[in-house]
């Protein structure tokens, strides 16, 4: 029983950090006028088209439980998710997501759809 325990509470630590890493990186992302807490009448609230630069790779079969969002494969190891958010909420969901998938998450940002092309 102290054994369950101790992986339990393990367990919890481990979460608990991982929920801080994203945390930061969403706060962090916001100090750089990226993403972060808006008004209701904000252009922002209102979803957007996001980056999501992440360390690992996931193929496109994942692309439906990502919200939609386009999955790009680099070279280097990592991958870009890109696509249209419809506001903040989903953007957590998806960041949430990444962070159960145990995936590092290099930065977030919001981008202008001029930017692409």
């Amino acid at each position: 029983m102290a054994n369950e325990q101790d992986e339990s509470r393990l367990g919890s630590n481990a979460m608990d950090k991982e929920d801080r890493n994203v945390r930061a990186c969403c706060a962090a992302s916001s100090r750089m006028g990226k993403v972060g807490a808006v008004g209701a009448d904000s252009p922002h609230s209102r979803g957007g088209l996001y980056e999501i630069h992440v360390r690992g790779h996931l193929d496109s079969t994942w692309s439906d439980w990502l919200e939609g969002m386009e999955v790009k494969l680099l070279d280097n190891g990592e991958m870009i998710l890109a696509g249209t958010l419809v506001d903040q909420a989903a953007l957590m969901g998806v960041l949430n997501k990444l962070n159960r998938l145990n995936l590092t998450l290099l930065s977030v940002s919001q981008v202008n759809q001029s930017d692409l092309n």
